[in-house]
């Protein structure tokens, strides 16, 4: 299937800036993904013009149909990967390849439309540097990237996504634990799980799963 063959062939169709940015938030505010850049990739697949030219545009909520298959049947998937600048002042990624091929396995297993890792990584450079701004330069602290393919097919059927928005967005984000280079509390469960044989453990998919703990009244403590 060919993947980017809209008009511009995966090229950057256009940047709009945000007018008049505001002010980054002091970093003692920032919880992991609780701050988000200015800007964001938008780009959308329909199966018979295959993927829209991409834009960068200010970050806004997406407009989805409740009947989106994203939120009747949770074709959801996710990458997680990190910005930092180098000694040279350059902006720096920790082996992007490897995120590009997991996010790619992922849509696969999610039965999402295809696409092309060079290019959506391309897209992704190239927001990190509309929003270099962003970027911390404390230790310990990065730009946190998020790009995620939602399906969006409309139709409560159930049957695989033939459309799907991607979406590519960006928070600056300090230690994943507050306690830092601390030890702390892990829990091995087998009740509660997100892995198993056949299952999307190898995935950035279905999260959701896990946030039963997260009711506050389980007997353990745990981070």
């Amino acid at each position: 299937m060919a993947v980017w063959k809209t008009v511009g062939n995966g090229t950057l169709d256009g940047i709009s800036r945000v007018a008049g940015p505001d002010p980054i938030p002091p970093r003692h505010t920032w919880s992991f993904g609780n701050v988000m850049t200015d800007h964001m990739v938008l780009a959308e697949f329909d199966p018979e013009t295959g993927w829209s030219s991409p834009e960068i545009r200010p970050r806004t909520p997406l407009n989805i149909d409740p009947a989106s298959s994203c939120i009747q049947y949770g074709t959801t998937v996710f990458e997680g990967m990190k910005a930092y600048i180098g000694p040279d002042g350059e902006p720096r990624l920790f082996r992007p390849d490897m995120n590009m091929m997991r996010l790619a396995k992922s849509a696969e297993r999610m039965a999402l439309p295809p696409f092309d890792t060079d290019q959506v990584l391309a897209l992704i450079k190239q927001l990190i540097i509309v929003d270099r701004r962003w970027i911390p330069l404390f230790s310990g602290y990065s730009l946190y990237i998020r790009p995620t393919l939602i399906g969006t097919r409309l139709g409560l059927s159930v049957a695989p996504s033939d459309h799907a928005t991607l979406c590519i967005f960006l928070s600056p984000t300090g230690p994943y634990f507050r306690s830092g280079t601390k030890a702390i509390s892990v829990l091995a469960e087998s009740d509660i799980v997100r892995a198993w044989p056949g299952g999307t453990g190898g995935h950035k998919v279905c999260y959701g799963l896990l946030l039963l703990w997260f009711n506050g009244d389980s007997k353990y403590r745990f981070q």
